[in-house]
């Protein structure tokens, strides 16, 4: 019975001791050991440390060793040979070298498991390649990195099928030399400080370790820079730390696992954008040169170190393009972090705001002047990289009980957002990108916002569920932001805006020269010559407002609100000229007085003053439409930059040109009021729609609070009609509409009804009466104390302007 017993135990045992460890657990026996043998030698002596050293070289046995044999004969030696060093070193209780016999020993088993995962990836044996792909090193994660996750993907798309063995060994490959090469930077830096701190064992440990990790990277090395390259290099790792300088200039313009185009120009922006930043948050936090707000200054300091990252993973490339101005980059990098980690240690006597900014400028000049074109333009996908990390880090922090820090990476993704993807997208799709202010803020789609969450300290899963659904929401706005869908709607409407406000002045130039004919047609002249000039005043002024709001530019929305705000202002003066029959009868009667005063002097013989009259005449016509077409143009060229805007505007105004050809062709038929008439009710049109887009605005500087009606609209409302689906918005602009309207009844009433009414009444008064006075008349037929009859546009009057 107990043989039975011992049997049946011996069977069910046997599949789980036959069961080979998994690859890091014996790399973790073996680096394990070689610590406790280190920890001993120290406490102990030689005695005690030897059997740690004994039980390490016994775990390198079996079918571990074996597999990396069969993958990389050269890398089992060389862990073989570290084992041993590590036994002598214990056996004369020499601590320095048994350090570095460990690090020898750590790096030869992630070069062997490096060989047996991409050896097994190319076969397509995804299983083994898993296994053997959790033995390696992660390049350091900071705030704005994440550990790489690449080659894990990669295995995962091979054992469904959804990839090659070629192509998921590329991946691998790249995902672990990009790994090793970061890890290999900081070991020399890890030489560094052994060096300064005269620390032997961390000297020898760290050079050990990271001549083992070049080894990882010499075939890459050897088809980059040749065997003699490689040569040399191997040397100068070998002999470190003496060779340390060596060491770090082999590996200068070196870069194990390039960047794609597209991933070198992702992390180019994240580095300009990293480094941009820490002069705004670290003049948040001071005051001349006292720190006032910690938080602030921390926020710096971060950024400035995500900005080294980024640099370093781009320097060598850089270096290759420009290593002067790569050097100089280098140099204020470092300079920035002296001058903000003071700050963040010593609170008074810091940097003043300006100085960071002057440093921060150089760096960034010298990297734009070292980096290729395609780096420089923005692009949106560096942004959602970063606001995907941080809000990563705001779900950790929940699910620790950290609020405060929660609410400060929520912060910082929202600020990634509105410097980032929001502006272009606020001219594509509003409505969504209230949508997601709403997630970040106060709620959207019915559901609560971050910060109210935060705020009432909700728990991770509902923190969780609004991640998602602002993922969603990110998701759609990364498709919207296309190019073919920002070219084709940023041009539309720059090109409706130049096309709308050169119609108006197209219109005024053709009621001034209407009369203009016969012998008087040279007196056109001038009047073109004017308007033309005009057109090039507002040109400049273009450029000026170009100059003026880029160096604005990082006020973001709190500028583009103040733009609208002022664009709103003119369309209200515009609209109550239109209404009031000032802007489309007694302007254009202004400038025939003027026109006919000009006249004058040609007959008194002033022929230069009436040129000159007739141009500023033109000049001021054009360059008041020309000067509210820039004001309008602003909000779409801080969205998507001039160029795009440009071209928008340029066809916009070949069909002003075309409009204006045809109109002064057909210019003695045109039916001049009805169409200002028309004009105006249009511009009426646009202040309601700029009413809802500036107060969608104002609401995401801050300014004006954020009730989300709960309905759902498509996006058109919002791109087109400046239609949300908040409270303030649509009130805003039906209160724009009961102004426009109401100003059209208001002047129906003072300057045709009650007018008309009173004349009446004076008609009715002399009717009753049984005898009538004379009535002095003004000469025309009509009493003095009748209304005058306003001045009539008409398309018949073949040499005055048409205005009776």
């Amino acid at each position: 019975m107990r043989f039975a017993l011992a049997l049946l135990a011996a069977l069910l045992l046997t599949p789980a001791a036959a069961q080979a460890a998994e690859p890091w657990q014996d790399a973790g026996k073996i680096t394990d050991g070689l610590f406790d043998a280190q920890t001993e030698l120290v406490l102990s002596g030689p005695k005690e440390a030897a059997r740690d050293a004994t039980r390490a070289r016994a775990a390198y046995d079996g079918a571990f060793a074996r597999t990396i044999a069969a993958a990389d004969p050269e890398t089992d030696e060389a862990i073989t040979e570290g084992l041993r060093e590590a036994a002598r070193a214990v056996e004369e209780n020499d601590q320095t070298a048994l350090a570095g016999a460990r690090g020898a020993v750590r790096a030869g088993l992630f070069r062997g498991a490096y060989a047996v995962t991409t050896e097994a990836t190319a076969r397509g044996d995804a299983d083994t390649a898993r296994r053997w792909l959790l033995l390696r090193e992660y390049r350091t994660a900071t705030r704005f990195t994440r550990p790489g996750a690449h080659a894990t993907l990669a295995l995962d798309q091979l054992e469904r099928g959804k990839t090659s063995p070629k192509a998921a060994s590329q991946a691998v490959t790249k995902d672990l030399l990009d790994a090793y090469q970061a890890r290999l930077r900081e070991l020399l830096a890890d030489v560094q400080r052994g060096i300064e701190q005269d620390f032997a064992t961390r000297q020898a440990e760290a050079s050990a370790q990271a001549a083992g990790y070049f080894a990882i990277l010499a075939d890459r090395y050897t088809a980059d820079r040749g065997a003699a390259a490689t040569e040399q290099a191997t040397a100068a790792f070998a002999g470190l730390p003496d060779t340390l300088a060596q060491a770090q200039a082999a590996l200068t313009g070196f870069t194990a696992a390039p960047f794609t185009p597209e991933e070198a120009a992702r992390r180019a922006q994240q580095l300009l954008q990293f480094l941009e930043l820490v002069p705004v948050e670290y003049g948040r936090g001071v005051k001349d040169d006292n720190v006032t707000r910690d938080f602030e200054i921390q926020e710096a300091v971060a950024f400035r170190t995500g900005a080294v990252g980024a640099f370093a993973d781009l320097r060598d490339q850089l270096a290759k393009r420009d290593p002067q101005r790569t050097q100089l980059a280098a140099d204020a990098i470092t300079e920035l972090g002296r001058m903000v980690e003071n700050a963040n240690k010593t609170k008074q006597g810091v940097a003043t705001h300006e100085q960071v900014e002057q440093v921060e400028l150089r760096a960034e000049n010298a990297l734009k002047a070292a980096m290729p074109k395609a780096w420089t333009e923005e692009t949106d996908e560096s942004d959602y990289d970063l606001i995907a990390l941080t809000l990563d880090r705001m779900e950790a922090a929940v699910g620790a009980g950290q609020y405060r820090q929660a609410e400060q990476a929520r912060l910082e993704a929202y600020a990634f957002f509105e410097f980032g993807p929001e502006r272009r997208l606020r001219s594509f799709d509003p409505g969504l990108a209230l949508d997601i202010e709403g997630l970040i803020w106060f709620g959207a789609g019915g559901k609560d916002g971050l910060a109210t969450q935060i705020a009432d300290r909700a728990g991770r899963r509902q923190i969780r569920e609004t991640r998602l659904a602002l993922d969603t929401k990110l998701g759609d706005a990364a498709a919207t932001l296309g190019d073919s869908a920002n070219k084709a709607t940023v041009v539309t409407n720059s090109a409706i805006i130049v096309f709308r406000e050169g119609l108006e002045g197209v219109l005024i130039l053709a009621a001034i020269t209407a009369s203009m004919v016969g012998l008087r047609r040279r007196l056109r002249r001038p009047v073109f010559i004017g308007a033309f000039a005009g057109l090039i005043v507002s040109m400049i002024t273009w450029v000026l407002a170009i100059t003026i709001l880029q160096s604005l530019e990082r006020y973001g929305e709190k500028l583009e609100a103040v733009v609208g705000l002022i664009a709103i202002g003119v369309l209200l003066l515009i609209t109550n000229w239109f209404f009031h029959k000032v802007y489309w009868s007694e302007w254009i009667a202004k400038f025939h007085r003027q026109r006919k005063r000009y006249e004058k002097l040609e007959r008194t013989g002033f022929i230069s003053a009436q040129a000159i009259g007739l141009f500023v005449l033109g000049l001021t016509s054009v360059y008041r439409e020309g000067f509210e077409t820039v004001l309008f143009l602003q909000s779409l060229q801080l969205s998507a930059g001039t160029a795009t805007v440009l071209e928008g505007a340029g066809l916009g105004l070949a069909l002003t040109f075309a409009v204006g050809a045809v109109t002064f062709f057909l210019q003695r038929k045109l039916p001049y009021k009805k169409m200002l008439i028309v004009t105006g009710v249009f511009i009426g049109f646009v202040l309601v729609v700029m009413v809802g887009q500036t107060v969608r605005t104002m609401q995401g500087t801050g300014w004006v609070p954020i009730t989300p009606i709960d309905i759902t609209l498509p996006y058109w409302p919002g791109l087109w009609l400046g239609v949300y689906p908040t409270v303030e918005t649509i009130g805003a602009q039906v209160a724009a509409a009961v102004f426009v309207i109401g100003s059209y009844y208001l002047a129906q009433e003072m300057k045709v009804k009650r007018p008309r009414r009173k004349s009446m009444r004076k008609r009715a008064d002399a009717a009753g009466a049984v005898e009538r006075p004379a009535v002095a008349t003004n000469g025309q037929g009509l009493d003095r104390g009748e209304a005058q009859p306003e001045p009539v546009l008409r398309g018949d009057a073949p040499d005055e302007a048409r205005v009776e």
